[in-house]
């Protein structure tokens, strides 16, 4: 969300106009694609020593866009498994699955392009540093604890690839909804629940056990 300018004094407010000029044009062009002149003029900034100043590097604004926006993300995560919890039985394969990917869902937005730039990220091959960060919270570990407790049942480099694929999959699902800037209905959301849970579960083929044996 935008903030008011009222709530900042001149400092900040140039740091959150950088924040979101270059969350904007992550989300558009991809990490590679922007180069630190872009995001100045974007943000309406001539210094070119501003975003050092404030930030550092470009690697120090991307973590500073992911600062900015998984807070509220987090938060939503741990309000849904408090939620799930309450009545005292364990999370779900399938309430995990929704403590991932509900507030993700609702940060799409007009003014929040964090999920499209976590697509953008995927399809650079930096998505898994943001997972793990996401992951390290408390509410992120029991989520997935949770999912891959429920794909326990399969070899851990399996259970490795078939969480990887769920997570990428949350991530191009919402951007999808993020390029027409409305949130998936729910029952939108609850079908791809489905298969996502569906992923996670599956035993191996014969086939695939076959070539896994033969290859070892």
């Amino acid at each position: 969300m935008t903030m008011s300018r009222g709530r900042y004094n001149s400092g900040e407010r140039t740091r959150i106009r950088l924040i979101e000029a270059a969350e904007k044009l992550f989300a558009r062009r991809g990490y590679d694609g922007v180069t630190l002149a872009d995001i100045r003029k974007a943000a309406g900034q001539h210094n070119s020593s501003v975003i050092g100043y404030y930030f550092g590097t470009k690697d120090g604004l991307l973590g500073a866009v992911a600062d900015h926006r998984f807070p509220a993300v987090d938060a939503e995560r741990g309000a849904l498994v408090r939620r799930f919890v309450q009545d005292g039985h364990g999370l779900s394969t399938r309430e995990a699955l929704w403590a991932v990917a509900e507030p993700l869902a609702n940060t799409v937005c007009r003014n929040n392009h964090y999920v499209a730039m976590l697509y953008r990220l995927l399809d650079e091959g930096r998505l898994a540093e943001h997972v793990a960060a996401a992951m390290s919270t408390s509410n992120g570990y029991l989520v997935d604890r949770t999912l891959r407790t429920s794909a326990g049942h399969l070899p851990p480099d399996v259970v490795d690839q078939r969480l990887d694929l769920v997570y990428e999959s949350i991530v191009r699902a919402l951007s999808r909804c993020d390029a027409m800037r409305r949130p998936p209905a729910h029952a939108e959301l609850s079908a791809l629940v489905d298969a996502w849970e569906a992923a996670l579960v599956a035993p191996l083929s014969e086939e695939t056990e076959a070539a896994r044996a033969a290859r070892t």
